[in-house]
């Protein structure tokens, strides 16, 4: 009986010593990741989701421009050679 008391207490400490979940810093993380890799275009289309536009040199999803300003304070915007306006801290 004792052994089996053991064996769980033991396994309920294991399981909650690995630490809480910050959701504040993985959000921070993930908003980072994610402005700073984007997603691949789609290899057929170049199709990106929502207000993402395929950027021709790195084959990845940028923000597009809307009325020549970008979410970013850091960001310009740019203009592809398509004519495609896109964010980023510097136009190629």
């Amino acid at each position: 009986m004792w052994r089996l008391l053991c064996v769980v207490a033991l396994c309920t400490v294991g399981l909650t010593a690995c630490g809480r979940d910050d959701a504040g810093a993985n959000e921070a993380n993930e908003t980072l990741e994610s402005r700073e890799q984007g997603l691949a275009c789609e290899v057929e289309t170049g199709y990106c989701p929502g207000e993402t536009t395929c950027h021709y040199r790195s084959g990845r999803c940028v923000k597009r421009c809307f009325n020549g300003a970008c979410d970013y304070a850091g960001d310009v915007c740019c203009t592809q050679p398509d004519g495609e306006p896109y964010c980023n801290s510097r136009c190629f």
